[in-house]
């Protein structure tokens, strides 16, 4: 199963965008370290929704970006975090050009705190929308990992 699958199957599987993204590509032989297993998803389950259905920062963004950042991030305040700030800079910036947005609000076109705008997400943008986005962001971040 491709990266992309994996992540749409967390997706339709019950995980929030940002765990499914987080969940596949920390999975990755390049990606893994000691001990991450033991916080993931738990670390990305209050960006779903835009943090907490609050429409802002899409959770599929979130989750790639802690991805790149369990991968290239730094280990001690003395190490520079350039590398992974180029990087999660790359892919922030491809995200907005390919969806045209980072929000979440802005993605769905829905307030998933209202009963209505969570009822329509569930019965149709889960999946014509926010899948495409899931797969997108946890394909992207995995390349942006693997380098040039």
């Amino acid at each position: 199963m491709s990266l992309e699958e994996q992540a749409k199957h967390n997706f339709n599987a019950g995980y929030n965008c940002a765990e499914s993204v987080l969940l596949v590509v920390s999975r990755q032989p390049s990606v893994s370290r000691q001990g991450a297993e033991s916080i993931i998803p738990r670390i990305a389950s209050g960006f779903g929704g835009g943090i907490a259905r609050n429409g802002d920062i899409c959770g599929a963004l979130a989750g790639g970006t802690m991805a790149i950042s369990l991968a290239l991030g730094r280990d001690m305040p003395d190490e520079s975090r350039d590398p992974c700030y180029r990087a999660v800079d790359r892919f922030y910036t491809d995200f907005v050009q390919a969806f045209g947005t980072c929000k979440c609000r802005e993605l769905t076109g829905l307030d998933l705190k209202t009963s209505a705008g969570f009822e329509a997400y569930r019965n149709k943008i889960h999946t014509q929308r926010c899948n495409k986005i899931v797969a997108w962001a946890a394909n992207r971040a995995h390349e942006i990992i693997q380098g040039p």
